[in-house]
């Protein structure tokens, strides 16, 4: 099992699909980072996922958080190639 700092990832929990679907419906915020505190399902913006982990560390310090991007099904996406050695 993977483990980062001593966190299950099995550990973190899913927002509820209220919050989800609230950050969804933000169309004016498309394209901007998403970081849930998911017991509480305050949420906070950034233009990249460090500037809105650094606001949700401040408020929970301590916290695993779940994060999105606003209008769409991922939050990094990997284009490109890998070589085999």
């Amino acid at each position: 099992m993977y483990r980062y700092k001593d966190v299950n990832l099995k550990e973190v929990k899913k927002p509820s699909k209220d919050v989800l679907a609230k950050l969804h419906s933000l169309t004016e915020k498309k394209g901007r980072i998403a970081v849930i505190e998911p017991e509480s399902g305050e949420y906070f913006l950034g233009k990249t996922l460090t500037e809105a982990i650094k606001k949700a560390k401040a408020a929970y310090p301590g916290k695993v958080f779940y994060s999105i991007r606003i209008g769409y099904s991922f939050v990094h996406e990997h284009k490109g190639g890998m070589k085999r050695l």
